[in-house]
């Protein structure tokens, strides 16, 4: 049996433990802020090697170390270290281009000639090309630096690049860690689009999960074999939008934007237009350069329907989200819905015993409800039927599993259960604008002392009428329509419900 080598598995856990300290330390995410802990490295014994668009910048010497969470840190790499991080950075960029994406901005003008000259390119690394430093700030980082106000994105920065040194260990960049790569030149472009992720002026992290997301997401267009998002979403302890699915794609805490990238992969999976994440960001872009505070939820609104030439709504993608969550881990259903949902953590489910349930608004949000497997009659009541969107699932031993949309009458919801089946409600918000509050529901059984009530709301009317016709045309039985009493849901049924309605 090959022996597993614990060393870089030990590395990892050494890199991404420091990562966790900076980020609770400083704004939270990849994108650092250029300050006096952030800058361009000054190596004693100062090396590089360059391409065609991208300048590393290392050192091979013993000498240089960096402070790092209250530990000195060698910064001693090695030459072909630096050259397969060179090699991943063009390859990258290339396919970034491809696809259409920005290029990044040049981080001086080599025109300027005068030395003392601030923008001249001896303090940008000596050229225009975009610098990466081998250091040990984090695992990665990109490092906002100088405005790029070129139309149309004219909220635009430059900035460099910083890849750990991986306490030089190896002497090409190991596969584990390409994805690193994909990752912070996707925020290197992503700050082309705009620098500040501000919603709120002054609040850095508003909108900051958009930028983790994407770039998250991006690393498995770059490396189609990458396990990184797949790994963080088999997790079952940590929290995704599968263990906490009531959470809204924005949520930023735990390290979720990360793993929320799940949205953009469904998205682009769904919709079957990969170009779908650049539109997103085209459409913030030309927002942040108006120069007011950025919602990024009429963005996606925007962004769905462009990819869909306007058949799909931001209010059906989020439906379908919700359902494409449910079916991983042991509810994977082939390739029907996510690829690799085997692989990921089945999504949580909740109990339809508890008397009051709640989600968020218009981000996204689901939660789903385990009910009985019973023959019974159920009732779903709120004050936000607008607001939320329902699917009835019911799952048959033969794994046949049938999948209904309900309609709201009133504030109410109604629905049966049936016997020997596994019964699961869906529910989901929708978008109805950018604010979001607590949508409250709950869930009891149906009930009513009316011949003829179907629908279980005490009144007989029209809407008991439509809900019976729609149970024939659907070949269902449910004893709360069966009138007449004779075992069968058929046109007997409608006529004595009339003549109900009529007396």
């Amino acid at each position: 049996m090959k022996s597993l080598s614990l060393a870089p598995i030990l590395i990892l856990f050494k890199i991404f433990f420091s990562v966790g300290l900076l980020m609770s330390k400083d704004i939270g995410k990849c994108i650092r802020l250029n300050d006096s802990k952030t800058f361009r490295n000054n190596f004693t014994q100062h090396e590089s090697i360059e391409g065609d668009n991208f300048k590393v910048h290392f050192t091979t010497s013993s000498v240089d170390s960096q402070y790092v969470n209250n530990q000195w840190m060698s910064l001693e790499s090695n030459l072909g270290y630096a050259e397969s991080i060179l090699h991943h950075a063009e390859s990258a960029l290339l396919k970034y281009l491809a696809q259409g994406w920005e290029n990044v901005p040049p981080d001086c003008d080599e025109s300027i000639s005068n030395l003392d000259s601030p923008g001249h390119c001896i303090n940008f690394g000596g050229d225009s090309k975009y610098d990466i430093y081998i250091s040990n700030d984090a695992a990665g980082m990109v490092v906002p630096e100088n405005p790029y106000p070129v139309p149309p994105y004219t909220g635009g920065y430059t900035s460099f690049m910083k890849i750990s040194t991986l306490l030089n260990q190896y002497q090409e960049l190991p596969s584990w860690s390409y994805h690193v790569v994909a990752h912070e030149l996707h925020h290197s472009i992503q700050l082309r689009y705009g620098y500040s992720v501000s919603g709120e002026f002054g609040n850095y992290i508003y909108n900051g999960w958009f930028f983790e997301q994407s770039a998250t997401y991006m690393e498995n267009v770059i490396y189609p074999e990458s396990i990184h998002l797949k790994t963080m979403l088999a997790n079952c302890n940590v929290v995704t939008p599968l263990t906490y699915p009531e959470h809204g794609i924005d949520y930023q805490y735990e390290i979720y934007p990360y793993r929320s990238a799940l949205w953009q992969k469904f998205l682009v999976e769904s919709l079957g237009d990969s170009s779908i994440v650049r539109y997103l960001w085209e459409g913030y872009g030309v927002k942040y350069a108006s120069g007011g505070g950025v919602s990024l939820f009429p963005i996606y609104s925007d962004g769905v329907s462009h990819a869909t030439d306007g058949t799909k709504s931001l209010d059906e993608a989020y439906g379908d989200y919700s359902i494409w969550r449910y079916f991983t881990g042991s509810r994977a259903a082939g390739s029907a819905y996510f690829n690799e949902a085997s692989s990921y953590c089945t999504s949580s489910t909740i109990s339809s015993q508890d008397s009051l349930f709640s989600l968020g608004s218009n981000k996204g949000s689901s939660r789903y409800i385990n009910l009985p497997s019973e023959d019974r009659n159920f009732v779903l009541q709120t004050d936000y039927p607008e607001d939320i969107n329902i699917f009835y699932l019911k799952a048959q031993q033969s794994s046949n599993v049938d999948i209904e949309s309900l309609s709201a009458q009133g504030n109410s919801f109604y629905f049966s259960t049936s016997p020997n089946s596994e019964n699961v409600l869906l529910v989901n918000s929708n978008y109805n604008g950018n604010d979001s509050m607590e949508l409250s529901f709950s869930i009891s059984s149906g009930h009513s002392d009316l011949d003829g009530d179907v629908n279980m709301d005490g009144t007989l009317d029209v809407l008991d009428v439509v809900n019976l016709v729609n149970q024939i045309f659907a070949d269902e039985y449910d004893s709360s329509a069966d009138i007449n009493n004779d075992d069968q849901v058929d046109v007997l049924d409608v006529v004595v419900l009339v003549n109900l309605i009529l007396i």
